[in-house]
Parts: structure tokens; C-alpha cells; sequence
């Protein structure tokens, strides 16, 4: 029997430590495959003006293009954001537009829309009258027809646009978990006033109506987390429409409710966009394409820098 040269006991040596961290390297390549690669979602919501008006026939061409990255819940599925195929369109092409060219690091984003023209979010409205109901309040009830999200799950008097709302979000959740992703809540964008502007009571505490949105939705789709919201600033034109009984008070009040106003009233994390500029129809109510535009690109902005603020506030918070 020939002795183990030298050279001959290294290359042992090494085979025989390799049997053994080869199934280490195996194991731990397996555990990072586990685990589900993070989807950015932002849940949009609102009435009309969250709906849109905006015509992609009126877009120049570069606007109607796919916006790489950006996926909307659609139908059942997730699509690219695309102006060209939407027909009519809401703060969306905007909004994606601008967090998909301006977010460190370029992250593909999952926005989740629901809408409902003309409808309230104060507990106290409900049909039978089109455009935002009657007045039936100051207390909630049950099985009425506002965005009032209740005080927890299981309250009786959650509005049935709500549950709508929590339906169609929770369906938009599931399939990206279905589609091998893990979704979590980056932000909510809100546009939604003008129905509550028509009483005093539904004007007046607007902002708390805001702060209970918030919660909830946190509640719901956040694990209670902590999450930027940011609306938009109602009824811009002046003189209001008459119908707009409360145009000046629900304006103050969602002023006051943004979180750098420093007022009582401020919510902290919830950012305000004035939209003074931004081209209106000639109802003086809705937007047009250009101010749709506009607008989504202002939420994004604000957006951003509610991102940016968390991560100062808590570098730990950066994904």
C-alpha cells in the first residue's frame, strides 16, 4: 500500500470538508427562496374625483404609454398602469407615474383602487337622494351608504361602502399572495369631501372622520401599523356651488387635519395636497385631464415625503 502524499491528503481534505458544507449552503439557499418577495400597495379610495374624469384621448402620447412596474387590481388580476387602454381615468396615472421615477431604488408598485361617485364618508349619511344621500345623523346606524369605516370589525354601523371597500382590498391582497408575493400597505391616498360638505355636522368633524378612516384601514390591511395618508383638498373654486352648503368649514377642517398644521386637530402622518391650480371642468367641481394629472403627481410628491420623514424619524423603518 502506497502512503497519502502530502498533496494527495490536502485534496482529501478538502473534498471531505466541502460533504460537509455543501448541505449547509443547500439548507440555507432554501430558507431565503421561502420567503416571498415584498409587494408595495397603495389603496386609493374616494368619490368622484378619485373615479376621474380624465379622457387618455386628451393625453399626449408619451402619457398613454404601459408605466413599467406599476401594476393596478383590476378584474380579478393585477395590469400595468396604462392610460391608452383605461378610456377614462382617475389621480392614478399620475401617482404611478411619479412613485415609479422617483422612489430610491425604482420599486414596483400595486395600487389597489375603489371609487364610488358622489358618496359620503360621515356616518350620518345615507339614500334614498342621489349625490351623496340624505342626512339622517348625527348618530350611526346600520346598513347605510357612506365610507364610515366604524369604530372596530365588529361594529353593526360599518357603512356599506366600507365593507365594499374592505371586499375588494381584501381580494386584491389575496391574489398577490397568490401570485407568490407578500403585500404590505405603503400608503393610502384619499380624494372625498365634496358629499360631506352639504351638512354642517358631517363638515365640521370631517377631521375626525379622517383619523377613524385611517385607523381602521391600518386596522384592517396593516396589522394597526402606522401608515402615510394623503388626501386631497376639496372644492378649490370660488364661489362654491350652492349645494356646497359647507365648502369653507370642510376645507378648514381638513387644513387643520394635516399633520404639519400644527393645529389640535392635526393627525400625525396624514398629509394634505391643496389643489388650487389644478385645471377644473366647467362644472368648477371635477377635474379635467390635465388636473387629474396634476393632482396624481402632487400625492405622490406628498407621498415620498412622508416615506422619507419615516425613515429619518426611524432608519430601521427603510425597506
Amino acid at each position: 500500500m502506497h502512503p497519502i502524499t502530502t498533496p494527495t491528503r490536502l485534496i482529501v481534505t478538502l473534498l471531505l470538508s466541502c460533504m460537509i458544507w455543501l448541505p449547509t449552503l443547500a439548507q440555507s439557499t432554501t430558507q431565503v427562496s421561502d420567503t416571498p418577495p415584498v409587494a408595495r400597495v397603495y389603496i386609493l379610495s374616494g368619490q368622484s374625483n378619485m373615479v376621474g374624469s380624465g379622457q387618455a384621448k386628451e393625453l399626449a402620447a408619451a402619457w398613454q404609454q404601459p408605466i413599467d412596474g406599476a401594476f393596478i387590481y383590476k378584474q380579478g388580476k393585477y395590469a400595468t398602469v396604462e392610460a391608452g387602454t383605461a378610456g377614462r381615468f382617475g389621480p392614478e396615472i399620475g401617482l404611478a407615474h411619479y412613485l415609479r421615477n422617483n422612489q430610491p431604488g425604482r420599486p414596483n408598485i400595486y395600487l389597489i383602487k375603489f371609487a364610488l361617485s358622489g358618496q359620503p364618508l360621515d356616518a350620518g349619511w345615507t339614500k334614498p337622494s342621489a349625490n351623496g344621500g340624505g342626512w339622517v345623523g348625527p348618530e350611526p346606524g346600520p346598513n347605510r351608504t357612506t365610507f364610515y369605516p366604524g369604530t372596530s370589525t365588529n361594529d353593526p354601523n360599518i357603512g356599506l361602502h366600507y365593507k365594499r371597500l374592505y371586499a375588494h382590498v381584501t381580494k386584491a391582497m389575496q391574489q398577490l399572495k397568490d401570485d407568490g408575493y407578500r403585500p404590505e400597505l405603503q400608503g393610502i391616498i384619499w380624494m372625498q369631501g365634496e358629499a360631506d360638505a352639504k351638512h354642517e355636522v358631517s363638515a365640521g368633524r370631517y377631521d375626525k372622520s379622517l383619523a377613524l378612516l385611517k385607523q381602521r384601514l391600518e386596522d384592517d390591511f396593516a396589522g394597526g401599523n402606522n401608515v402615510p395618508f394623503v388626501f386631497g383638498q376639496v372644492l378649490p373654486y370660488e364661489p362654491a356651488l350652492d349645494r356646497f352648503t359647507h365648502r369653507d368649514l370642510i376645507r378648514e377642517r381638513m387644513a387643520q387635519a394635516d399633520g404639519r398644521s400644527g393645529d389640535d386637530r392635526a393627525i400625525a402622518n396624514v398629509w394634505m395636497v391643496p389643489t388650487e391650480g389644478m385645471e377644473l371642468l366647467k362644472d368648477t367641481v371635477h377635474y379635467s385631464t390635465k388636473g387629474l394629472l396634476a393632482m396624481g403627481q402632487a400625492f405622490g410628491l406628498e407621498m415620498l415625503k412622508a416615506h422619507r420623514f419615516a425613515e429619518e424619524s426611524d432608519p430601521a423603518s427603510k425597506q
